[in-house]
């Protein structure tokens, strides 16, 4: 399932550029991924304690892979997770 979610990303999102910027605070690490227009794509944020994880993916990402897929939102949120940091072409630490 996760070849063809990345199948379809690919080609829907193909002339999209995606910058990854990554925030190593205090008690937790956030990773951000905004397209080249400057639109958010997924928050993904690690606590240091390590009990707690959050991701939040954009609606209209969402969407896009229900309308073609019968897939719960945790599989989404790992699999563009993953294709969104396969796809970055710079990160920016901050």
């Amino acid at each position: 399932m996760k070849r063809m979610v990345w199948e379809f990303l690919n080609t829907k999102y193909r002339n999209v550029l995606v910058y990854r910027q990554i925030f190593d605070l205090s008690d937790k690490l956030m990773e951000k991924f905004i397209t080249d227009k400057g639109n958010g794509i997924i928050e993904f944020v690690r606590y240091h304690h390590g009990k707690d994880v959050r991701t939040r993916v954009n609606n209209f990402l969402i969407g896009d892979i229900k309308r073609y897929f019968d897939i719960d939102r945790f599989d989404i949120e790992i699999y563009v997770l993953e294709w969104c940091r396969d796809k970055s072409v710079s990160t920016i630490e901050m």
